[in-house]
């Protein structure tokens, strides 16, 4: 049950940080909100080091990195392929796979489960489905780029999971304070090389935007994404990575709920189904 409990808890808190970075990127650039956020949130995960420790061992460092490596790559590729669109297939389908992969890599680990909990995982997935929908938008099919980028997506957040997996259950946060870092310090790069770019074709700096009210929210996707870093790395070291996997999946639910919240934004009611069916799942699953 602390599995399950952790897990929904690692989903919604990623969904709010979604939602922070939705709100800063329409002012800023979604590469320099995830750089930027990255940096915050691992300065956050340094005042957490005296509550949880860290012990940086080799295994804990090559988790990390590998983990960063993975979520550089991932977030990337996802800001992309929703950029391409349509968000109503190209969201839920790299929420699918992103479970997918993990779950995956735990059966063959030795994960198993009773026709109980497959019943659970499977009505979780279906959730992530109709949770990520956005009705009324656009349903023209995808394109074979925003497919792939969608792929590559799903499979980089799926590898962060398996990399942390890994990590020593011992080494509090040091895993995760290494891969925020890693994938901080990659997309800073891009963005230099992508302002070098821009510079020699210019022929001067390109001029940036500032939006200064848009940084809060910058500052909050930093902050709940390392708080879900957290919940994630608590939950992989009390159960299962399929049952994690699938559950934080459901990261779509944080963000819509924050939708409805603040910015007073309708729930669907297919997404209202999807909602009763991932509790419902989840409560399964924490009997099964």
């Amino acid at each position: 049950m602390l599995t399950v409990i952790l897990g929904f808890t690692t989903a919604v808190v990623y969904g709010f940080a979604d939602f922070f970075g939705a709100i800063a990127s329409r002012k800023l650039s979604s590469v320099l909100v995830t750089a930027v956020a990255g940096i915050v949130g691992f300065f956050f995960l340094l005042t957490m080091i005296p509550f949880f420790g860290a012990t940086f061992s080799q295994a804990a460092v090559v988790a990390g990195v590998a983990a960063g490596v993975a979520s550089a790559i991932g977030i990337t590729a996802l800001y992309a392929s929703l950029a391409i669109g349509p968000i109503s297939i190209i969201s839920p389908f790299g929420a699918v796979l992103g479970a997918l992969v993990p779950l995956t890599f735990g059966f063959f680990i030795g994960d198993r489960f009773g026709p109980l909990g497959w019943l659970a995982l499977a009505l979780i997935l279906i959730a992530v489905v109709l949770v990520g929908f956005v009705p009324g938008a656009d349903v023209r099919l995808p394109s074979a780029k925003g497919l792939a980028l969608a792929f590559v997506a799903g499979a980089g957040i799926g590898t962060i999971l398996i990399a942390l997996k890994f990590s020593p259950t011992d080494s509090g946060l040091a895993s995760v304070l290494v891969m925020r870092l890693v994938s901080a310090g990659l997309l800073n790069i891009l963005l230099l090389a992508t302002w070098l770019r821009l510079r020699r074709r210019n022929g001067s700096s390109p001029k940036s935007i500032i939006a200064g009210k848009f940084w809060w929210a910058v500052i909050a996707a930093g902050i709940f994404d390392s708080s879900a870093n957290i919940f994630f790395t608590l939950a992989l070291r009390s159960g299962s990575i399929s049952v994690v996997s699938v559950l934080t999946a459901l990261y779509p639910l944080g963000t819509i709920i924050l939708a409805r919240l603040i910015l007073k934004e309708r729930i669907a009611r297919i997404q209202m189904f999807g909602v009763l069916l991932a509790l419902s799942g989840s409560a399964i699953l924490g009997v099964a």
